[in-house]
């Protein structure tokens, strides 16, 4: 049993609350943007991308052991996504940058060679390309508002047969889903016809109709096919 004193670590969402605390309005607003007419938080815009070429395959030992790196380099919190590729002797990463116009943790390219170096990985400086990585364009908008989804048929279908039978089908979607907005509307203004007490306290005006006759032998059976 654990009998220390130390506090259980914060979650995510408090440590950001008491590492973002007492910062200004206008460092707030340079965490939005506005999408749709929508004003929506991203926590990075101009962060950047660098690619480790050469990396020598003795150095990554193997494909297990460079998907390991790949996993140990996304721990770090600066690191917004790594990719180790073996075969290619490449490292891939996304990182906010030191001296980078947002609230979270920052790393500078220095700190990630001296990381990799740890990790038994020697870098080829000459081999290093490190540009600015607009955020929001290209991992955002790519990765939460894909451009396009691909096309698949339904079971049964070739995509060719499929995209003959498509345009009907559409026909019928939109038909269908008129008529069942129809029906819900008629539900709706019958139960207000039958509840007058609910449309007064709602201010709803509902025509003179007359309710619906229920037979004893179709409140019995129901409703015949």
């Amino acid at each position: 049993m654990d009998k220390s004193n130390k506090q259980p670590s914060q979650s995510a969402y408090q440590d950001d609350l008491n590492r973002n605390s007492g910062i200004s309005e206008e460092q707030i607003t340079k965490q939005y943007i506005i999408e749709n007419g929508n004003k929506v938080r991203i926590p990075y815009k101009m962060v950047k991308e660098v690619v480790f070429s050469n990396i020598s395959k003795s150095d990554m030992v193997d494909s297990e052991h460079a998907a390991r790196l790949q996993y140990r380099l996304m721990l770090n919190d600066p690191v917004i996504k790594a990719r180790v590729h073996y075969i290619k002797g490449t490292i891939r990463v996304i990182y906010n940058p030191a001296g980078a116009d947002n609230l979270r943790e920052k790393i500078s390219l220095e700190d990630l060679i001296a990381f990799l170096s740890k990790e038994g990985v020697s870098v080829d400086r000459a081999a290093i390309d490190d540009h600015d990585y607009d955020y929001y364009a290209n991992y955002y908008s790519k990765t939460f508002n894909p451009a396009s989804i691909r096309e698949h048929a339904p079971y049964g279908y070739t995509l060719q047969e499929w995209r003959k039978l498509k345009p009907e089908w559409e026909k019928r979607k939109i038909k269908y889903a008129e008529k069942s907005e129809q029906k819900q509307k008629d539900f709706q203004m019958q139960y207000l016809i039958d509840h007058p007490e609910l449309a007064d306290a709602m201010g709803v005006a509902v025509p003179e109709m007359k309710k619906k006759k229920v037979s004893i032998l179709s409140g019995i059976f129901g409703k015949k096919a």
